[in-house]
């Protein structure tokens, strides 16, 4: 493959940590997983034992603090390992060869396990282990299709920051009767409780992972290009485009960066999305878009209080010049802000489509 379109900086060449030293695969492997985020990167972890999960922690925790340049070298290598097959397609083979990229063929099989689909390797985490650290809305829509009873006796048995998270997704009448029958949850004897657990594995557990294995290609791709430059996205986008023309659309469509605001975020709900951010952090993501024309700082200034926009507005003139990596490492921080909260539920997301609509 060429490294047509992608920063040299970016290619597949050693690729350097900090005071020279060169990343060793686990250490990329780590990058990649802390820059897709927790849940993708939970899904892939679940998979591993625990000794290989130490591996990936120590491998990440060793980093410190990840350079700009040294992420987008090592995001644009497993890009490149990702779409360099015939074809873009989930599965095994898929994984292992997607792995290989960045951590070696013989690591690759070694972390993923030279066995089968059909025999896989059994969860050594008991059901409620598993319950507790599945998706919270999905836990939601789980609950809200069973008797309030039952869903209070499922309730019971979560952490209680999970299930409180939970209850604020249920329909709040819905969620006032489970709390209303919490005080009267029985003891459950070992076989209730082993029916119990049976039914949560076959109703939910074993849905939840079909779904989280039909994760497109474009998720995880869109997710890593939320985390590099602008330089090294547009680098990679326009060969994706050559190469992939339908992937990098969806890939388009699924990521969001800075410049994605105006597209993505209701204008009423951009004083609550940016709650979270820095000030500092704001203000510098501000006077960088402003210096490259984005149209996302007129867009949140304009629907921010009068008097904070016009207070933001002669701070960033008094600031003086922001560099482009001190600009967008701000912005990759505020979009990675507002993401946050739609994974929480407190933000909704427009669609791009409907947007351009």
């Amino acid at each position: 493959m060429s490294g047509e379109g992608v920063p040299a900086a970016a290619r597949r060449a050693p690729v350097p940590a900090r005071a020279g030293r060169v990343l060793a695969p686990i250490e990329k492997a780590a990058v990649i997983l802390a820059a897709i985020g927790p849940e993708q990167a939970a899904d892939f972890l679940r998979q591993l034992a625990p000794s290989d999960m130490e591996r990936f922690a120590r491998g990440l925790s060793g980093l410190g603090a990840i350079a700009q340049e040294v992420l987008d070298a090592v995001i644009v290598e497993f890009l490149e390992a990702l779409t360099e097959g015939p074809e873009v397609a989930g599965g095994e083979r898929a994984a292992r060869r997607l792995l290989a990229g960045v951590v070696g063929e013989g690591e690759a099989a070694r972390l993923l396990g030279a066995r089968p689909p059909e025999e896989p390797r059994a969860d050594p985490r008991s059901t409620w282990d598993r319950l507790n650290e599945s998706p919270v809305a999905a836990i939601a829509g789980f609950l809200a299709a069973e008797h309030p009873q039952t869903a209070a006796v499922l309730l019971s048995e979560l952490r209680p920051e999970v299930a409180a998270s939970v209850l604020e997704k249920l329909d709040r009448g819905f969620a006032q009767t489970v709390v209303l029958r919490l005080s009267r949850v029985p003891t459950l004897d070992a076989p209730v409780s082993r029916c119990l657990e049976e039914a949560i594995e076959r109703d939910f557990l074993s849905a939840l992972r079909l779904n989280l294995s039909k994760r497109r290609p474009a998720d995880l791709i869109a997710g890593l290009m939320n985390n590099i430059s602008a330089e090294a996205r547009s680098g990679f986008l326009g060969h994706l485009e050559q190469r992939e023309p339908a992937l990098a659309q969806d890939v388009q469509r699924t990521m969001f960066t800075f410049d994605d605001i105006p597209a993505r975020v209701g204008g009423r709900d951009v004083a609550g999305a940016l709650r979270e951010v820095p000030e500092e952090t704001l203000l510098r993501a501000l006077r960088h878009g402003r210096a490259a024309g984005s149209p996302a700082v007129e867009f949140v200034l304009g629907n921010l209080p009068r008097r904070l926009a016009e207070r933001y507005a002669e701070e960033m003139d008094a600031m003086g010049e922001v560099s482009r990596k001190q600009g967008e490492a701000a912005q990759i921080e505020l979009a990675k802000a507002i993401l946050a909260q739609t994974g929480s539920g407190a933000l909704r997301f427009i669609e791009k489509e409907a947007a351009a609509g």
